[in-house]
């Protein structure tokens, strides 16, 4: 078969044309969940990320974008992650080979010993792509709904006495909430630990905020986090339940349920009309606490592996 793609290294210059084809591909546009740039460019600014080296484009010579490989180096727990966006095109089957092929040699150059990709259950050419090449299956994550039409169905938060929620303050917790996020998930799958730096970085972003993360405390002593996104054009509006971290000395405690029931509760008071989110399948206390609330299962997706010589 002719092959009707390259390719090539991001260029900063790419950003609106990679930002329109990602739209596409998730049928965003003019939605509410539809890709700025800005935040295009505050996720490629964190601390340590350089896209025109960690950043890839597969095109034709048209200068169509076909997808986008965006490769992230976690030093810590010496992990490399490929992010993958393709388009449903004749190639599909082509550049998954291909992106695979280019992952492994850029986490291969870093100094990393595993590397993971992630792709939709669902996407069969991805699976085939990454099984014919020695990739193993490790993990599969569940995307879950909450609709606002369900609204008079959601609980009224019942704090554990003892126990208060309050917003975050930057200036004042940031430390402290870097902490608590990485001792909450020392043990999760996958975690890299996260710096002051690269926390400040995600609550600045667009659709982030101080706003949307909750704390609970006993007395000054933080015992867990609940931190949502949100997003709106005007006509329509999600959001998102993007992590929720309770200290290990604090579990058993419901302050899972209460922090989450009362970001639910602030989300839809900002307009929302539905809720999102993804959890590991086999986190089974995460996961029916969910289903408890009222979230429905509307697609999986599967976590590949490939240790690195």
């Amino acid at each position: 078969m002719n092959v009707t793609f390259s390719i090539n290294q991001f260029r900063w210059s790419d950003t609106a044309r990679i930002v329109t084809f990602l739209n596409k591909l998730s049928c965003a546009e003019t939605t509410e969940t539809e890709l700025s740039e800005r935040l295009f460019r505050q996720w490629h600014e964190m601390p340590g990320e350089n896209p025109e080296l960690d950043c890839f484009i597969a095109e034709t010579a048209r200068g169509e974008v076909l997808g986008f490989l965006h490769m992230i180096t976690e030093k810590p727990i010496r992990r490399s992650i490929a992010i993958q966006s393709v388009a449903q095109c004749t190639d599909h089957s082509a550049i998954a080979k291909q992106f695979a092929l280019t992952a492994r040699k850029f986490a291969g150059d870093q100094p990393t010993d595993v590397l993971h990709i992630q792709i939709n259950k669902e996407d069969h050419e991805w699976r085939v792509a990454l099984e014919d090449t020695g990739w193993t299956s490790v993990k599969e994550y569940w995307n879950l709904r909450w609709k606002s039409e369900n609204r008079h169905l959601l609980e009224k938060v019942s704090i554990p006495e003892g126990f208060g929620i309050r917003k975050l303050e930057l200036d004042t917790d940031i430390k402290i909430f870097t902490e608590i996020q990485n001792e909450s998930f020392s043990e999760h799958w996958g975690f890299c630990p996260n710096t002051v730096e690269e926390i400040t970085a995600r609550i600045l972003m667009e659709r982030s905020g101080e706003e949307g993360i909750l704390l609970v405390h006993e007395g000054t002593r933080i015992a867990g986090y609940n931190w949502t996104l949100y997003a709106s054009n005007g006509s329509a509006a999600i959001g998102w339940v993007g992590m929720t971290g309770v200290h290990p000395d604090y579990r058993g405690k419901k302050l899972g349920k209460a922090i989450v029931l009362t970001g639910m509760h602030e989300l839809f008071e900002r307009g929302a009309n539905r809720i999102e989110l993804e959890v590991d399948s086999e986190n089974v206390p995460a996961r029916e606490l969910y289903y408890k609330l009222g979230f429905e299962k509307v697609s999986e997706t599967l976590w590949f592996e490939s240790p690195l010589q």
